[in-house]
């Protein structure tokens, strides 16, 4: 399932964001509409991959902007660097909307639009989405998302960290970078 969500699903979806909507990259439209189309993408290729794969790995799931609502209306929180939950709204999710478990969790920033505090809060949001429960814990906090997925974009590259469950524990497992070739209008991976 874990290359499912990267290789079918983010990065086609990133790739047809720069393809489709590449001037609201280079013009600088807001975050959220970046991450609201990247949103659309992906909820576009899920019902297409179960459709085309004949599957229904992703009948009961959204791409959701923006989201912090459990599937009861609770508000949704995260657990953080104390260990004591948090409210949380994340950029992007792969979601039921309910509590069963998330497949993604995205946080995106735009290349030198953000401080270095910002950028480490969202990479421990997402560690802690991907990591376990702790036994001791009593919170209602979102644990065990499949895959993080922090993502810093440009109208030149992107880089994508990738978070999941080590031990228990919410770590960088890896890193893509791609380049955005304009004759082409893609991504190209390094």
């Amino acid at each position: 399932m874990r290359d499912i969500i990267i290789y079918d699903i983010l990065i086609p979806a990133l790739n047809r964001l720069y393809h489709t909507d590449y001037d609201n990259i280079r013009f600088g439209v807001s975050e959220r509409n970046v991450c609201a189309r990247l949103a659309h993408h992906i909820e576009n290729i899920m019902r297409s991959y179960d459709s085309k794969n004949n599957k229904s790995l992703f009948r009961k799931y959204f791409a959701d902007v923006e989201y912090n609502r459990m599937g009861d209306g609770e508000k949704k929180q995260f657990e953080n660097n104390l260990h004591r939950p948090q409210y949380m709204v994340s950029d992007l999710l792969i979601q039921s909307r309910g509590r069963e478990r998330n497949y993604l969790a995205v946080e995106m920033k735009r290349k030198g639009c953000s401080t270095d505090a910002e950028r480490n809060k969202d990479r421990q949001r997402i560690a802690s989405l991907v990591s376990s429960r702790k036994k001791d814990t009593e919170n209602s906090c979102v644990h065990d998302t499949l895959i993080g997925a922090f993502i810093v974009y440009s109208p030149k590259d992107v880089t994508i960290e990738l978070y999941e469950n080590e031990n228990g524990e919410g770590v960088m497992t890896g890193e893509l970078y791609f380049s955005y070739c304009r004759e082409n209008r893609e991504l190209l991976q390094q």
